[in-house]
């Protein structure tokens, strides 16, 4: 599971880990200065300062200390010093450090420690090194509530997007839309910009405000391939993250080049879905050193097909949701000397899906009845260049990201207009006219929506972000540590939004094109942000901290109409340029204590906010048309415990939100658009609690049990909108509880062969689409426990993983939402799948 996640140990360690925040020279010089203490302490606190990882057993440092460190060192030659009189020694294993007895016989390389020792379980939390508070911390000793996973797990496990992983990230929920997936934490679910921060590396990533200011409504995905490890951070990271993590963020951290050794690795797999189509994939990693120890490369490059699981019976139509995606990245790492390190990356990738994977509810699971088609194509670029510059007192980072998104969204229009062929509003706009129309002129209209149906609401859209960062963070063991930094993007993106009438037979854009209608719309947003957080030894073993973002954000919206929409209600004068400006403060305050060897606990205030804007919507009532930032006050306790052995582990968090001005989607009478409006205030309580054991019977246990109760604390009625709610009503989408749970057995098999058995489960609450049972879009999702089995066959150099996917092929509605005067829609977990890979590592 995901809280026993990091990297197997070789020669039989079990613990203390550190992953690697940047590739180091070996002969890098830094000043230590570690006071005398427990050797198991000292060598993690080695590891977070040289950013080297070191493997140890618990049982080799028991009961032993080391002398203090003070002075200029290498990373090996300060692991040498702390070494000393212990009895220990080490040995370098490519990037890693490997503490051993002295008297054991050294091994001449990783692979053939490999195939000396038994299978490596797994690491505890405790042991992996992250980056969550923009610097090095030990997990286990990070005051957040957080998950660490594994690249290694998501390449066993077959992993390569999202919505696979989100079962093994307990808390984060995915919203399915016909655009895209939104992130959501702790119930904090609503329209307007993303609630939960994506990373890609030091990137953060959204989605294009379009036609509904609502650029959270489909987060950019990159395949989750040549991942080092992702790092999910529930609650408010307002300070160090910004706007964009009300609550929380997901990083994904990509495997960087090392300057160690050349590698390689290939694989390859085939899937197959029960009542759908087969799949697969392949890709490709290359580490070269050009320099050694210096200057290296890394290529890695991925082809990924899913098996289409939809049917189409209106259009007699198999597998129609089938997808592609294809990619490469490129990275280069450069260490001239002890002190700087670049790191330079381009990633692109195409994705290709045929058509939104939702079933109806007339037709039943994984089957639909859609009139008009709907693909989905898009590219993304990214680039980015991290510089590092190590000193004896602080560290500094500077950062610079750009990325563009290029897009074509597609939704089915046809419900709109089988709502309107017969209202009289729209007939008086088509003729135009003052009064009512009679019964000739409504027949005209009618026959009118009826000839440009079925239709497709098409939407060409591109963003680019530029993006730069500077950060200082102290150095040492004193009782001050802090993180200084500013913080600059601007983000640009525009929509040409059709309506375009399909072919009634294949349900594809109809040639030469039938406008229904036509919008542009232009989104401009700067943000600029200084950040800090200072963290002092008030006690022994008690830290005190206090965390501010000052923000100041700038925003244009502009719109114009170029063919009117007589069914929609839009109008060819139409145009809209408005700006929007907000500046303020998110502040955090947090005392933790570690109370013991395996207990550590904290207490946190924080904050989270979000810019508010314009909606660029025609006819929209001026009261509406400006929505105003929200704000969210957290208020946590957390605990951290491990037994003396390691082997049993917990976490726990509770929190309490207040979240007032919510921002919320809402649409107009007709259906025909969706907006974002302010609903007033929220609250919402939780429970976070994951635990581990290893070595029950032979066993690794893991379990994640998450309860949420978010509800409404006013009323919220409004003659202008539909699916708003009263007071006491639960927040839509959110489920009031979920779980996980999973068990994994290694064995050591003849031939110097390992294997591995994994079994899964894990379980959606109810939810509800809208706020009250009086709304007929009040749909019951959730409600469902999906389970899988996984199997690994390993050998020195090569990897073979064999897994089945929801056993009991359960339909599970995830997310349940009401096509326009249609039939309702499902997004859910996909059918039994079987899939098959192989990995050759080199």
């Amino acid at each position: 599971m995901a809280l026993l996640c990091a990297t197997a140990l070789t020669a039989a360690a079990t613990a203390a880990a550190a992953a690697i925040a940047a590739p180091r020279r070996p002969d890098a010089a830094l000043r230590f200065d570690i006071p005398a203490q427990p050797l198991s302490q000292a060598l993690n606190q080695l590891a977070l300062r040289s950013d080297r990882e070191i493997l140890f057993s618990p049982a080799l440092t028991q009961g032993k200390r080391s002398e203090r460190l003070s002075g200029v060192f290498t990373a090996e030659a300060a692991l040498h010093q702390l070494l000393a009189g212990s009895g220990l020694t080490v040995q370098l294993e490519g990037r890693s450090f490997l503490v051993l007895p002295a008297a054991q016989p050294a091994r001449s390389s990783a692979a053939t420690a490999r195939a000396a020792a038994p299978p490596p379980p797994s690491v505890a939390i405790d042991s992996v090194v992250v980056t969550a508070l923009k610097r090095s911390s030990l997990a286990r000793q990070t005051p957040i509530s957080m998950t660490v996973l594994s690249g290694e797990q998501l390449s066993r496990a077959g992993i390569v997007d999202l919505e696979k992983a989100a079962p093994l990230l307990p808390g984060l929920k995915l919203i399915s839309t016909a655009f895209g997936r939104r992130l959501v934490l702790r119930g904090v679910y609503g329209a307007g910009e993303a609630t939960t921060g994506l990373y890609y590396d030091e990137t953060p990533m959204t989605g294009p405000v379009g036609t509904t200011a609502d650029p959270g409504v489909m987060a950019p995905e990159l395949a989750l391939v040549d991942v080092d490890r992702v790092e999910l951070l529930r609650g408010p990271q307002g300070t160090l993250y910004g706007s964009g993590a009300m609550g929380g963020a997901l990083r994904i951290l990509f495997k960087r080049p090392e300057l160690s050794a050349d590698s390689a690795s290939v694989g390859a797999a085939l899937s197959s879905a029960a009542h759908g189509g087969q799949g697969g994939g392949a890709n490709a990693a290359l580490n070269l050193v050009a320099i050694p120890e210096t200057l290296a490369l890394r290529l890695t490059a991925y082809d990924q097909r899913q098996p289409g699981v939809i049917d189409n019976v209106r259009l007699g139509l198999k597998d129609v949701d089938a997808s592609r995606v294809r990619g490469a990245r490129l990275a280069a790492f450069w260490a001239p000397g002890s002190r700087f390190s670049a790191l330079v990356s381009a990633t692109h990738q195409a994705s290709r899906r045929d058509d939104i994977s939702a079933w109806n509810d007339t037709a039943g699971p994984w089957r639909t009845v859609h009139a008009a088609r709907a693909p989905f194509d898009g590219d993304i670029d990214l680039t980015a260049a991290t510089l590092k510059w190590r000193g004896d007192a602080v560290d500094l980072t500077a950062v610079s990201s750009w990325y563009r998104w290029r897009l074509t969204r597609r939704s089915d229009y046809s419900g709109v207009l089988l709502g309107e062929r017969t209202n009289a509003a729209g007939c008086a706009r088509m003729f135009p006219l003052a009064q009512a129309c009679d019964a000739t002129q409504m027949a005209s209209y009618s026959a009118y929506v009826d000839s440009v149906y079925p239709a497709i609401l098409n939407q060409p859209a591109e963003l680019t972000a530029r993006i730069h960062e500077v950060r200082v963070s102290s150095v040492g063991e004193g009782p001050l540590t802090w993180t200084l930094g500013a913080y600059r993007e601007v983000r640009g993106d525009s929509i040409d939004s059709q309506v375009r009438h399909v072919d009634p037979d294949t349900g594809a854009l109809a040639e030469p094109p039938v406008l229904i209608g036509r919008r542009d719309i232009e989104n401009h947003l700067t943000q600029s942000a200084v950040f800090g957080e200072m963290s002092y030894a008030i006690a022994p073993r008690t830290q005190l901290t206090l965390g501010a973002r000052r923000f100041d954000y700038h925003k244009r919206d502009r719109g114009a109409v170029q063919v009117a929409n007589v069914v929609s209600g839009t109008w060819a004068d139409y145009a809209i340029d408005a700006r929007t400006q907000e500046q303020g403060w998110s502040l955090k305050a947090l005392a933790s204590r570690q109370f013991g060897p395996g207990l550590f606990g904290y207490a946190q205030v924080s904050q989270g906010f979000r810019p508010g804007g314009v909606n660029v919507v025609p006819g929209l009532p001026e009261t509406l048309a400006v929505y105003r930032s929200d704000r969210l006050n957290n208020a946590e306790l957390g605990l951290k415990v491990q037994s003396a052995d390691r082997r049993l582990t917990g976490n726990v968090a509770l929190y309490r939100i207040a979240w007032r001005d919510m921002q919320y989607a809402a649409q107009t009478q007709n259906r025909a658009f969706n907006y974002v409006t302010n609903i007033g205030a929220a609250r919402i309580h939780g429970l976070e609690l994951e635990a581990a054991a290893q070595g029950v019977m032979g066993w690794t246990l893991a379990g994640s049990l998450t309860v949420t109760d978010a509800r409404l604390t006013a009323d919220q009625l409004t003659n202008t909108a539909i699916g708003l709610g009263l007071e006491g009503d639960r927040l839509p989408i959110v489920p009031r509880m979920t779980a996980s749970a999973s068990m994994e057995r290694r064995w050591a098999l003849p031939g110097d062969l390992a294997g591995r058995l994994r079994l899964d489960g894990s379980y959606a609450g109810t939810a509800r689409s809208a706020f009250n049972a009086a709304n007929s879009d009040y749909l019951k999702m959730g409600g469902y426990a999906v389970f899988g089995v996984s199997f690994s066959l390993e050998g020195r150099a090569w990897t073979l993983d064999l897994s089945l996917d929801n056993l009991l092929d359960r339909a599970g509605r995830a997310t349940a939402t009401r096509n326009t005067s249609g039939p309702v829609e499902y997004f859910g977990v996909a059918p039994r799948m079987l899939r098959v890979g192989v990995e050759r590592r080199f």
